[in-house]
């Protein structure tokens, strides 16, 4: 049964959209009341949606495996907001197409049938680490797996770097740092990403980000 669990968390990924919020984009919000989730972004940022994601997830090298890839996932997203109820949530610095890394914060709600009733958020950390160090160049822990608290609950913490190619052929590095929150059978995936070589977040704009975020409610399985 172990087993099970870990495979599907292995499906995570890094990305996510927004499609469905019950707030207008001009409220700067996003709420949904049956997942009990709730952000403010900031008002410069940026909702990006996942029907268009194809013209900014991809360079014009990228490859037919990779398209292909990109396709399964946003299947895999679109699966999984159809079972929890909350579409994926997507929100950038910049409008796309951006020609660098973007700044970004994204959030998922997963569901896994098979978790564990008290799994510990460090085990779904590592399990996420193990997963992204193998698909995926120029991964580098920067900080130890750690427990830490997102809106009053219990989350799984690890944080590394990441390379990406750009559709200039440059490469440019991020930082991303994953906060990982089990509810019953589902799994809150919050993500944060920074560049580093252009346009890097401040730690205390990272916080200000992480302030805005409200579980308002655990969920009953």
């Amino acid at each position: 049964m172990k087993q099970l669990w870990i495979v599907s968390l292995l499906v995570f990924g890094l990305i996510g959209a927004t499609s469905g919020f019950e707030e207008s984009r001009q409220s700067n919000k996003f709420f949904n009341r049956d997942a009990g989730f709730a952000i403010t972004k900031h008002p410069d940022w940026h909702f990006l949606s996942l029907d268009d994601a194809d013209t900014w997830m991809t360079t014009p090298d990228t490859s037919e495996e990779g398209k292909l890839k990109l396709k399964q996932h946003i299947q895999n997203l679109r699966e999984q907001e159809a079972r929890t109820g909350m579409a994926p949530l997507f929100i950038a610095k910049h409008q796309e197409p951006y020609p660098h890394l973007n700044p970004m914060l994204q959030v998922s709600l997963h569901y896994i049938d098979d978790l564990p009733k008290d799994v510990s958020p460090l085990a779904i950390a590592a399990v996420m680490a193990k997963s992204v160090s193998e698909n995926n160049k120029g991964f580098k822990m920067m900080d130890r797996i750690r427990l830490v608290r997102v809106s009053n609950f219990e989350a799984g913490y690890l944080s590394f770097t990441l390379n990406s190619e750009l559709a200039s052929g440059e490469t440019e590095s991020a930082m991303n740092q994953v906060y990982l929150i089990p509810r019953g059978k589902y799994v809150f995936e919050i993500t944060v990403s920074t560049p580093l070589e252009c346009d890097a977040l401040t730690d205390a704009a990272l916080e200000d980000m992480m302030e805005t975020i409200f579980i308002l409610k655990p969920f009953e399985i």
